[in-house]
Formats: C-alpha cells, structure tokens, sequence
C-alpha cells in the first residue's frame, strides 16, 4: 500500500504538472522521519498533521525555486535535479536518525486487532494505513476528472 501511495504521487504529478519527480518517494521518506520525530515530543495525532504541513513547505520551496528554473529545459534536467534532491534528502536521514531502522511502534489507539481473517489478526493499524491510501487513490482520481 506504502509503494502504490508513492507510484501513484509519481504518477500524478508527472500528469498534471509535467514534471519528472524522482524525489516524490524522498518528501515521503522525509514525512515519515519527521512526523517520528515531532510523535516524540507531541503526539502521533499532532504529527500526522504538522509533518506534512513541514513537508509541504519544504516542497513548496523546492518547486518555486529550484524546479521552475530547470522546467523549461526538459525532462532530462527535471530528473537530474530531482534525483540530486532525492540523494540530499536520504543523506540528511543518514546523518540526523543513523544508517539503521529507527524503533518506532503504533500509537496505543491503533494497536490492536482490527478483526480476524481464518485465525488470522488483521491490526487496526494496517486498516488506517490502507484507508490513507484508498484515500489517496480517491483523491488523485477526483483530481485526473477535474
């Protein structure tokens, strides 16, 4: 659900803008480590809606100052500059959060089972992570028809 949510950001903003995003998947990245790291102060309610906000600036910056420069050269150096962008932005989670995995566990409202499948339990945290994305899915599709 997590790589349809990040193809189909790609495939969007490749549709509607024209521009080849190969940092789409980094501002998720990016997303996810703040949003981990802001959970640790606040509240993972509270992250859920500043870390995108924070990406969103982020982006916005980017997009006004970097990518509107290169646009009217081509794809070729919408993809360099992107892909560079990606790289910066993986470095940066290198050098703030290591190499390794960081150890975060599902808020206390989300744990649990969801309900059961032939003895299997489906947690409430993977039905909210799939209802983002049929979200997501839903609102790329209303905005391709507008």
């Amino acid at each position: 659900m997590l790589l349809f949510m990040v193809s189909a950001g790609l495939t969007l903003i490749f549709g509607m803008m024209g521009v080849v995003n190969f940092a789409h998947a980094s501002f998720y990245m990016l997303g996810a480590y703040l949003s981990f790291s802001i959970s640790r102060v606040t509240s993972f309610w509270w992250a859920l809606l500043i870390a995108p906000f924070l990406v969103a600036i982020i982006g916005i910056f980017i997009e006004r100052y970097m990518l509107r420069r290169v646009h009217s050269l081509g794809h070729s150096q919408q993809l360099l500059l992107t892909f560079g962008v990606a790289f910066v932005f993986d470095e940066l989670v290198k050098v703030f959060y290591g190499n390794f995995p960081v150890a975060y566990r599902a808020p206390p409202e989300l744990t649990g089972a969801a309900f059961e499948i032939f003895g299997t339990n489906f947690p409430i945290y993977r039905v909210f992570v799939a209802a983002t994305a049929i979200s997501a899915l839903i609102s790329s599709i209303h905005a391709d028809t507008c």
